[in-house]
Parts: C-alpha cells; sequence; structure tokens
C-alpha cells in the first residue's frame, strides 16, 4: 500500500514538473520555403528522442556508433537526397539513401516510398544544428543533427528540454568513438525507406 502511495506521489510530483515547465515555442521550418543551399553539405547525426525505455522510435540507432549525411538536390527537382555513412558499433561501415520529397508551400517532407512518414524540421538554438521530427503510425521521434561532430553540453541540453516539451522522455547520444566512415564517390548504397 506504501508503495502505491509513494509511486502515485512520485507521479503527481512528475505532472507537475511537467505542467510547469515552460516550453518555447519551436521554431518550425517550412520545408518547401527554406534556404536549401544554407542546409546542403554535410551534417552529424547526434542523438534522438522518443517517448520511453523500449519504444521502437530508437530501435534503429541503438547499434550507431556515429552517422554522418551529406544532403544534395536530387536530380529530379522538388526532391532532396540524403546519403548517409552509418558507423555501426562493430565497427562496419554501412551506406544507405533516402529521397525526401519538398512540395511547395508545405510545411513538412516526406520520404520516398514512406507516404506514412511526416518530417518536420525546426530550427535550434545551437548554431549550424538542426531538428528533424519524423512521425508515422509506429514512430515519433526527435533527431539533432549538427555541422560539427562535437557540440557543446548547452546544445545537448536545448535538444533534451525541445524532446521534453514534446514529452518525448528517451535520449540516445550517439558514442562517437570510433572514425566516421568516408563517402566514396562510387560507392553501391542501398536505399532505405
Amino acid at each position: 500500500m506504501l508503495r502505491q502511495v509513494l509511486s502515485f506521489l512520485l507521479y503527481l510530483y512528475g505532472s507537475l514538473v511537467d505542467l510547469f515547465t515552460v516550453c518555447e515555442e519551436a521554431g518550425k521550418l517550412s520545408a518547401g520555403e527554406i534556404n536549401r543551399l544554407e542546409y546542403f553539405g554535410s551534417w552529424y547525426f547526434i542523438a534522438a528522442a522518443a517517448a520511453g525505455p523500449g519504444d521502437p522510435s530508437l530501435e534503429a540507432f541503438t547499434s550507431m556508433d556515429n552517422t554522418r549525411f551529406r544532403i544534395q538536390e536530387d536530380l529530379q527537382p522538388n526532391r532532396l537526397l540524403l546519403t548517409a555513412r552509418i558507423r555501426a558499433n562493430n565497427g562496419s561501415c554501412m551506406p544507405r539513401e533516402w529521397i525526401y520529397l519538398v512540395t511547395e508551400g508545405s510545411t513538412d517532407l516526406q520520404t520516398k516510398g514512406r507516404t506514412d512518414r511526416i518530417t518536420e524540421l525546426f530550427s535550434c538554438t545551437c548554431p549550424d544544428c538542426i531538428i528533424l521530427q519524423e512521425t508515422d503510425l509506429k514512430v515519433k521521434r526527435l533527431l539533432l543533427y549538427s555541422r560539427s561532430p562535437q557540440l557543446p553540453e548547452a546544445c545537448v541540453e536545448d535538444f533534451k528540454k525541445a524532446a521534453s516539451c514534446s514529452r518525448l522522455k528517451e535520449i540516445l547520444l550517439l558514442p562517437q568513438t570510433q572514425e566516421y566512415c568516408e563517402f566514396q564517390g562510387n560507392e553501391d548504397v542501398q536505399t532505405s525507406s
């Protein structure tokens, strides 16, 4: 009985803290109107956030040590090509590729082959960083990307606060203990959906 009362009081305390935590409205970027040149080039995947332990939204990232992305214009109009070099915890390098569809006037991106997934872009207080929110029937997660592989602790804390304001409590920081995989010009790439 005492355990149930303490559990309830802890839950109530957590709810009150959440209620009174000041959450600034995130700076949502319109995917169809962003300066694409500003976002082209190399990015490092730093962290992900999901609802809680065991959330399938983070499963894809638990075997990663580090990941570097490159964003560029696709050959077809209104498409962005995102190529990744993923260093797995076991040391292997895995190339991946996604195509994002940009619809003029839309605030979000769609992933080719994943019509159920919506990707929203948000600015962040950390310079040279961007936050993506991916949502579909099974997944809701925030992803932090940076131009630099190492961020000041304040930037990571800002990401954690943004995640908390989105009711995402589980944070996964990529270890980044191994060398980053290199991009190769004619490397075979597996398209991910």
